[in-house]
C-alpha cells in the first residue's frame, strides 16, 4: 500500500478529510486519514471553549439544542444561520436552558461579532495560498454589521450588507468572536451568502 501525504491549511483540514474520505469510499477503497476525533470533555472549563467546540455537532451536544428535521429543505443561508445560532450559544457557554442569560440587552452589556474584511481582486491575486483560502467573497466597498435588537436584512446581494439584529449571533468577548469567525468561516460565509453549498 502506498502512503500519500498532503499538506492542507488547518482551517480546511476537516472539510478536506471528509470529501477525500467520501471519494475513496465511493471508489471502493478504505481510508485511514487520521481523522479520529480526540475525545474532549465538552464541559471541561480548563480548556478554552473554542478547543472544545470544533464542529456544529459539538455545539449541539454541548447546548442540547437541535436542528429541525427539514433543515436540508431550507435555503443555505437559513441553514447556516440555524447552525450558527447553536454554535454561538455554545461559544458563549450557554445550554438550551440558559439562552435567556445572554444577550440581556442592558446598557452596560457589550456584544461582539466576527468581522470579515473584503478584498479587491488585485489584493487577492497578491496573497499566498494560505491567505487566499481564508477569503470568503468579493464585493462592493461597503459592509456594515450592527448587533441590534429587531431584525436582520441584506441587500445588493453580498456587495452591501447590513445586519441590524443578530443578538443571538453575538459573543461575550472579542476573542470568542474571532475564534468562532475563524473556525466556522465557511458557515459564516454561507450565512452572509458569500459561499454556495459547493464552495
Amino acid at each position: 500500500m502506498k502512503e500519500i501525504k498532503i499538506n492542507v491549511p488547518d482551517n480546511q483540514a476537516e472539510l478536506f478529510a471528509e470529501k477525500l474520505s467520501a471519494l475513496i469510499k465511493e471508489c471502493g477503497g478504505e481510508t485511514n486519514l487520521g481523522t479520529e476525533k480526540e475525545e474532549i470533555d465538552l464541559y471541561d472549563t480548563s480548556i478554552p471553549i473554542w478547543e472544545r467546540i470544533k464542529t456544529v455537532e459539538d455545539a449541539i451536544a454541548y447546548t442540547g439544542m437541535t436542528l429541525p428535521d427539514c433543515i436540508g429543505e431550507l435555503p443555505l443561508d437559513v441553514q447556516a444561520m440555524m447552525k450558527l445560532r447553536i454554535v454561538c450559544a455554545a461559544y458563549n457557554e450557554l445550554t438550551v436552558d440558559e439562552l435567556d442569560q445572554f444577550p440581556l440587552f442592558t446598557e452596560d452589556e457589550y456584544r461582539y461579532y466576527p468581522w470579515f474584511l473584503l478584498y479587491t481582486k488585485e489584493e487577492i491575486d497578491r496573497m499566498d495560498e494560505e491567505e487566499r483560502s481564508r477569503v470568503l467573497g468579493r464585493s462592493y466597498y461597503v459592509a456594515n454589521a450592527y448587533a441590534g435588537v429587531a431584525c436582520s436584512y441584506a441587500y445588493y446581494a453580498s456587495s452591501f450588507s447590513s445586519a441590524c439584529s443578530g443578538g443571538r449571533l453575538c459573543f461575550k468577548t472579542r476573542e470568542l468572536a474571532a475564534q468562532c469567525g475563524e473556525r466556522f468561516a465557511k458557515l459564516w460565509g454561507q450565512f452572509f451568502a458569500f459561499l454556495k453549498e459547493e464552495d
